[in-house]
């Protein structure tokens, strides 16, 4: 799975393969509001350990 998605579930979302063309794959995520928030920190956190804010 991909390592998105797998960040995804790991955070509380559901993942759903909704199908298949060829090599793409549709999926849909959902979940509840804590789940996109704890998400969007791990997301934060790696991206200010690649790119470290000046004025820190």
């Amino acid at each position: 799975m991909d390592k998105l998605l797998e960040l995804a579930q790991d955070c509380g979302f559901s993942v759903v393969l909704e199908g298949r063309i060829g090599t793409q794959e549709y999926n849909s995520v959902s979940g509840p509001l804590q789940a996109l928030e704890k998400f969007a920190e791990i997301i934060r956190e790696a991206a200010l350990q690649e790119h470290p804010r000046k004025d820190e």
